[in-house]
């Protein structure tokens, strides 16, 4: 969680009556406007439509914040439990998720899509003292901006724990970050979606959606953190449309089929 259905305890809901839910700052009417037609059939979607027609735009994102209200709480619980427990100091806590949801940006709902509001997540690190890969100087409590992808989770825990690397695994340990949050970072992070072709690369300030059949979309996220204009078609951006493609991968596994 959060993920539909979002059935919670009524408390977790009284925080945020309907009366105070704002719309998304991220919404904006004719956003999708200036998307490729694989960004547009990605982006409206029946479930927002249908929202919006029985007016439970705002009644969704109250029980999309109640949620997460009640899964922060569960989370306390268990933290609570580790800090009274013998293995406080011999545990490292990751907290994560394994993708964003769409409140009515793009005219879409839940998730499925390379744009940043579904393909960002929180991501939080709890090293004890002691850890043999803690780099010295690393602050409690710092904030790191750097785009960083959930595979290289493992590379870190390994460093943390001092066991060996396994070099057959592409990954960027994110120990580096954890001694200076604002260390250079010349990695980009990559989200795949539900093709292989289909895929999104993040850096710093960029970020760039490819789809099969070389559609293509790219924001300036400094200046524009909605993404609401694609500078994919302007000719001032093509050099950076083109090094935003060399971070493509290269290798992508075949598709997995279950057998009938």
């Amino acid at each position: 969680r959060p993920h539909e259905p979002w059935f919670v305890p009524k408390k977790y809901f009284e925080p945020f009556p309907l009366e105070s839910i704002q719309l998304p700052p991220g919404y904006k009417a004719d956003d999708v406007d200036d998307l490729p037609p694989a960004g547009q059939r990605l982006a409206r979607n029946r479930y927002f439509a249908h929202i919006q027609k029985h007016e439970q735009w705002k009644k969704g994102i109250q029980a999309y914040l109640a949620s997460i209200h009640f899964a922060d709480a569960m989370l306390g619980r268990v933290l609570d439990a580790l800090e009274k427990s013998p293995q406080r100091d011999n545990t490292i806590v990751v907290l994560w998720s394994d993708h964003g949801w769409h409140l009515g940006e793009k005219e879409h709902w839940q998730k499925y899509t390379g744009w940043r509001v579904c393909a960002r997540v929180p991501l939080m690190i709890r090293v004890p003292k002691g850890a043999p890969g803690l780099p010295e100087g690393t602050t409690p409590g710092s904030v790191c901006d750097r785009p960083v992808s959930l595979v290289d989770l493992f590379g870190t825990l390994t460093d943390l724990c001092g066991l060996p690397k396994k070099e057959d695994i592409s990954n960027s340990s994110l120990v580096p970050l954890l001694r200076d949050p604002q260390a250079v970072w010349p990695h980009a992070a990559l989200t795949h979606l539900d093709k292989p072709e289909n895929y999104a690369i993040s850096t710093q300030r960029w970020r760039y959606i490819h789809y099969a059949g070389d559609e293509e979309e790219l924001y300036d996220i400094e200046a524009d953190p909605h993404e609401w204009t694609n500078l994919a078609t302007k000719p001032e951006h093509a050099a950076k449309l083109a090094e935003m493609r060399l971070f493509a991968p290269k290798n992508i596994a075949p598709v997995h089929k279950s057998k009938p």
